[in-house]
């Protein structure tokens, strides 16, 4: 049984192949004591032969180190040819050419060889390179056998002309035994060319490869498998997605956002999947949605403008139906003649719509709030949007380009591939061609040596340069198949490299799909969301742009009412400053002429007057605060005013028909004048009444023109702040 590696006495194997494998004696005696040392461990053996020797020395498969390749081939490294069989053979060990006679039996192929006398010989190439140190380059059994072979070889060689030496003495008596050699040697390079397998190392690895294809893409730029996918950050972005659905589903806004939260959380869910089956590093796709998110919150949060306006709303609905009560309730005091009565009411009516008209700026400053606001929202959706779209489309890009390097190195590949398979193939069949020329001059050899037997006194010469001829072709056949056995394992080695780093290449464009893939999901659910985001801030300006616009329409509405009702009281207020004058002038008159006569009514009629001068100061005071409230009002109002013109509403402004109200009852009193002194066709009187009524009704026409064109929908109560409906 041969020995392990571990048994074998790596010195003494290492001395006897660098004998060039012919001091059996050294050998065999150190491995004689190795076994007296270890006698108790393991049964005694019987002594080993010199083939018994290299038979163990094959089953300890010690490492055999080939020399490197220095020649290349299209698209990969060549095997450097072994060592000439000149070289192996000349140099192997003298066989001692002694009077010893050769004997040679059918059951013994081993060849007894005396190494006492035979100087050792040079150690050969082959043998001289192997390397116990490396097993995991180990030479295989097979390649021993070779270098075994190669020995035999030489032995017959020998052999053969030490036959042919002494052919003329013992020509008859070796011929069976030079034809027996003959057929062994037939043989031994029969297992020689059948010996496959022999483990040589190759240098030929990736970046070879990318030299010979002038691939792009290295190995370290490719998705491997044993990368683990980075997905964590896919499954926090779908934490933050459904915090969000948690903290704002209960709110009215949510409804608007609910498709696309629940279209982000498939999306992310699919990703989350499709990266989990990947290589892919997902943390910079899962950044994508970041800013979607963050304002969404923001959106949600807000409150929103109807919510903000409901105390508002409230308050001026309470408001307007006091308005409506008291208006009620001055009418009816005018009815029944309670002017002191109405005069409050004037009053309250006035308080009414001061208090609705801060109630009405109140809520157009809280409507440009929310508006502005929304334009905040609005542009930094836009910039959020624009940095998202850019990212996704920069992260596409670079997956798009690294498939598309990907791609281009597989078309490489493959056509290298093409073009080493067609090398590959034409050197196998020149090997087969080869080998069929040698088997055809082998048997011509055969065949003529046959002749030569017949003709063996007159052709020993001939018979000798056919042996040399023979033997040159062995060694030929020998360099052949080193040569063979080198490329093959060439060949092979390339085979496995191009596979390996074709199944990055394909991986990685797998990859590179998912990633694609991936990218266009989430980078769909952004701007899908941005899109929603975007058309509900667009309707919530819309809205609140015509919320903004029915509230100044509220404010003209509520100043209109104000401002006549103020009008209304002021015309009065100057009537009865009229009044007072003349009931004065007319104490005053009574005063002198009772002084004339000194009449003790004098004194009557001065403190009449003192008490008339003094109401006339109190209600001019009155005049001059009504004035000055619609003064206040008026400024106020300019805010709408600029509004409405800038939105293209025509109105009447208030002011002017106040002016057409008094008019109206300007000519509503002179007419009442006439008739009270009875010169109704009075020529002046009956002028300046139709004068006035003839500017009322112009100013009238205007009014409702204009109330009819534009105003008859959105402002309904205008109509009825003209005179024909007295507030």
């Amino acid at each position: 049984m041969a020995d392990t590696p571990s048994a074998v006495d790596r010195d003494t194997l290492a001395a006897f192949y660098k004998s060039g494998a012919s001091n059996f004696a050294a050998f065999k005696e150190a491995k004689a004591k190795r076994e007296t040392g270890a006698k108790r461990d393991r049964p005694r053996t019987p002594p080993t032969t010199g083939v018994n020797a290299i038979k163990d020395l094959a089953a300890s498969k010690s490492s055999v180190e080939t020399p490197p390749a220095d020649q290349r081939t299209t698209g990969y490294a060549a095997a450097t040819p072994a060592p000439s069989a000149d070289t192996t053979l000349n140099k192997s060990a003298t066989i001692n050419k002694s009077n010893k006679s050769l004997k040679t039996t059918a059951a013994d192929a081993d060849v007894s060889v005396s190494g006492s006398e035979a100087p050792q010989a040079s150690p050969s190439p082959s043998a001289s390179k192997i390397d116990f140190s490396n097993g995991a380059e180990a030479a295989s059994t097979e390649y021993i056998a070779f270098l075994k072979q190669q020995q035999d070889l030489q032995t017959c060689h020998k052999k053969l002309e030490d036959t042919i030496g002494e052919f003329e003495r013992e020509r008859r008596n070796h011929q069976a035994e030079l034809n027996k050699v003959r057929g062994q040697a037939s043989e031994i390079l029969a297992a020689l060319e059948e010996g496959t397998n022999w483990n040589l190392a190759s240098k030929y690895n990736v970046q070879q490869l990318i030299k010979d294809a002038q691939l792009k893409l290295q190995p370290r730029e490719l998705f491997r498998q044993d990368i683990q996918p980075k997905y964590l950050d896919i499954v926090q972005q779908s934490a933050n997605l459904q915090k969000l659905r948690q903290d704002h589903s209960n709110k009215e806004l949510y409804n608007v956002f609910k498709a696309v939260i629940d279209n982000g959380g498939r999306r992310l869910e699919r990703t989350e999947k499709e990266i989990k089956g990947s290589q892919l590093d997902a943390t910079d796709m899962a950044r994508l949605p970041d800013t979607l998110f963050i304002q969404l919150d923001h959106v949600l949060a807000a409150p929103t403008i109807q919510m903000e306006l409901m105390d508002t709303e409230e308050k001026l609905e309470h408001l307007l139906f006091k308005l409506d009560e008291t208006k009620d309730a001055r009418a009816q005091a005018l009815d029944d003649g309670e002017m002191q009565l109405a005069e409050k009411k004037y009053y309250n009516v006035v308080e009414i719509y001061e208090e609705v008209l801060e109630h009405v700026l109140e809520k157009l400053g809280t409507i440009e709030k929310a508006k502005k606001e929304n334009e905040v929202f609005d542009k930094v959706r836009d910039q959020y949007q624009n940095k998202s779209s850019e990212e996704s489309n920069k992260l596409k890009e670079a997956k798009e380009k690294l498939k598309q390097r990907c791609e281009a190195d597989l078309k490489k590949i493959f056509s290298l591939k093409e073009r080493v398979d067609a090398v590959e193939q034409q050197t196998v069949e020149k090997l087969a061609e080869e080998r069929r020329r040698s088997d055809k001059l082998l048997a011509e050899n055969a065949a003529q040596q046959e002749v030569t037997w017949a003709k063996i006194e007159e052709l020993e010469h001939e018979l000798e340069r056919l042996e040399t001829e023979r033997y040159n072709e062995f060694k030929r056949r020998v360099l052949d198949k080193d040569k063979d056995e080198h490329r093959r394992m060439e060949y092979e080695k390339f085979c496995q490299v191009v596979d390996n780093h074709a199944q990055l290449l394909d991986l990685t464009i797998r990859n590179c799909d998912t990633a694609i893939h991936c990218i266009t999901l989430i980078a769909e659910f952004v701007n899908s969301g941005f899109t929603t985001l975007a058309n509900h801030l667009g309707k919530q300006e819309r809205e609140h742009s015509d919320l903004l616009l029915d509230t100044h329409k509220q404010h003209l509405e509520m100043f209109r009412g104000l401002y006549l009702s103020l009008g209304e009281l002021a015309h009065k207020k100057d009537k009865r400053i009229e009044e007072i004058d003349r009931a004065i002038q007319q104490s005053h008159i009574q005063q002198e002429l009772a002084a004339e006569t000194l009449n003790p009514n004098a004194k009557k009629y001065s403190d009449a007057k003192k008490e008339l001068l003094r109401i006339r100061d109190d209600v001019e005071e009155d005049l001059n605060d009504l004035k000055e409230k619609a003064q206040v009002a008026l400024n106020n109002f300019a805010i709408s005013e600029k509004a409405l013109h800038d939105s293209g509403i025509d109105f009447v402004h208030p002011t002017v028909e106040q002016q057409e109200q008094e008019l109206e009852l300007k000519a509503k009193m002179v007419e009442y004048k006439a008739i009270a002194t009875g010169h109704v066709d009075n020529l002046p009187i009956k002028a300046e009444l139709e004068s006035i009524k003839n500017q009322m009704m112009e100013t009238k026409r205007v009014v409702e023109s204009v109330n009819r064109s534009t105003m008859s929908s959105s402002l309904p109560m205008i109509r009825a702040g003209s005179p024909a409906f007295s507030p």
